[in-house]
C-alpha cells in the first residue's frame, strides 16, 4: 500500500550539496551570518536559541507549549477536551519562534533542501525524546496534491521525511496521497473552516502509486506504528484527516512529529504574534 520514497537520488543530491558547501563559503540557515565550512548548518547563536526553544514544556499527546504543572501523561486540559484528537501522541522542535521560521519557509517556498538536513537533525533530537519515537515502523509525510506541487520549488513534508528517515533508520513511505485539491490552510483562521477546508482531500494511495517492489502492501499496515510528517501543527486538521486514512488501512497506533507547533485560533494562549505568524512574513506569500 505504500511506496518508500528513499531513492537513489537522495545520497548523490545530498553529495553534490557537500561538494557546493566545501567549495563555498556557508552561511547560518536562519540568520545569514557565515559560519566556517564543515560545521553545524546553524550559527553558534542561533543553534543555542532553537534549543532553548526546544527545551521548553510541552503537552506530549497535542504539542501544545505549557507548563510543566498543566501537563498529563494523557494530554492536557485542552486535547482531552477535543474529540477530533486522534494521534496518540505528537513530537515538536518549537513553537513559532523567528530564529526557526526563515528555516521553515526557506524549505516550503524556495526549496532549500539543506534547511530539511538540519530541520531533521532537530526532529530527530525531538523523536527520541519520546519512547515511542524508537518503536515507529514508518515515517508518513502529509502528501501535496499535484497542481500544489507545480507551484512550489520542492515537496517539503516528503523532503523533510526522507532527511528524518536517515537519521532515524525508519523508511519513510507514501501511505496517503492527496486526491482531493483545496483552497490554502495559511489564511484560514477558523478553526472550523480548516477541518471543512481538508474534510476527504486524502486516501490510501492506491496500487498504481506503488513501486514493483514495494515491501510495504497493504496487509503489512496492519499493527504497525507510524509517524505522521509534516512542517507546521495548528488546529490538527490535517493530521487528523491523515490519522483517519491511516487507521482505516490498519495502523495500530498513529503519532505525529512536526518542527513548528503554534498555538489554534482559539487557544488561551493565542497572542497577537502568533496570530500574525498564522500570515507568514510581512510580503505576501505564495499559498500553503
Amino acid at each position: 500500500m505504500t511506496a518508500v520514497l528513499s531513492s537513489a537520488a537522495g545520497p548523490f543530491r545530498s553529495l553534490g550539496r557537500g561538494l557546493l558547501d566545501a567549495a563555498l563559503p556557508q552561511t547560518c540557515l536562519s540568520c545569514g551570518e557565515w559560519i566556517s565550512a564543515g560545521g553545524r548548518l546553524a550559527c553558534e547563536t542561533c543553534h543555542d536559541e532553537i534549543v532553548a526553544a526546544m527545551a521548553r514544556p510541552y503537552c506530549p499527546r497535542c504539542g501544545r507549549t505549557l507548563p510543566r504543572e498543566a501537563i498529563h501523561e494523557d494530554g492536557c486540559a485542552r486535547c482531552r477536551t477535543e474529540r477530533f484528537w486522534n494521534v496518540a501522541g505528537v513530537a515538536r522542535v518549537s513553537t513559532y519562534e523567528p530564529v526557526i521560521r526563515p528555516l521553515v519557509l526557506g524549505l516550503k517556498y524556495t526549496g532549500r533542501e539543506r534547511n530539511a538536513d538540519y530541520l531533521a537533525e532537530l526532529l530527530a533530537a525531538a523523536l527520541w525524546q519520546h519512547r515511542w519515537g524508537h518503536e515507529l515502523d514508518a515515517l508518513v509525510p502529509v502528501p501535496m496534491h499535484w497542481l500544489r506541487r507545480r507551484q512550489r520549488p520542492c515537496d517539503h513534508a516528503r523532503v523533510l521525511a526522507e532527511a528524518l528517515s536517515r537519521r532515524v533508520k525508519v523508511p519513510a513511505v507514501r501511505l496517503v496521497r492527496r486526491a482531493k485539491h483545496s483552497p490554502s490552510q495559511t489564511r484560514i483562521t477558523s478553526k472550523n473552516q480548516r477541518f471543512k477546508n481538508v474534510k476527504g482531500c486524502f486516501t490510501p494511495s492506491p496500487w498504481w502509486w506503488q513501486p514493483a517492489r514495494s515491501l510495504w502492501r497493504a496487509p503489512a499496515l496492519a499493527g504497525k506504528t507510524v509517524c505522521i510528517i509534516d512542517n507546521l501543527l495548528m488546529t490538527g486538521a490535517t493530521v487528523c484527516e491523515v490519522s483517519k486514512v491511516l487507521r482505516k488501512a490498519g495502523a495500530k497506533r498513529i503519532y505525529a512529529a512536526v518542527i513548528i507547533r503554534t498555538a489554534s485560533p482559539d487557544d488561551p494562549a493565542t497572542t497577537a504574534a502568533t496570530k500574525a505568524s498564522h500570515a507568514g512574513p510581512g510580503r505576501r506569500r505564495p499559498a500553503c
